[in-house]
């Protein structure tokens, strides 16, 4: 069996100086940190993304009912109401 020799076991402590021992054990957790840190902003939503997302789907929906709007008026009259209810919206 193969002995490591005294010196080296000396040694090493100043070869690893307290800052480069400290950014070799803490290395692996500051990689885990971000990857938790990441998934977590991914996952989670504020109140102003919140009401980003509504207002879209509200905009989305009132576009919707104002091309059914066009396409169910038979006539100039109809689409002349169809455009005066939505005017807000283009």
């Amino acid at each position: 069996m193969r002995t490591i020799p005294i010196s080296v076991l000396i040694a090493l402590p100043m070869v690893l100086s307290g800052c480069v021992a400290s950014k070799v054990v803490t290395a692996p957790f500051r990689a885990v940190g971000t990857v938790v840190e990441t998934a977590v902003d991914a996952t989670t939503q504020t109140q102003s993304e919140k009401e980003e997302d509504l207002g879209r789907k509200v905009l989305a929906d009132r576009k919707k009912q104002r091309d059914l709007c066009f396409d169910e008026a038979q006539n100039k009259q109809e689409r002349r109401n169809c455009k005066a209810a939505y005017k807000d919206d283009d």
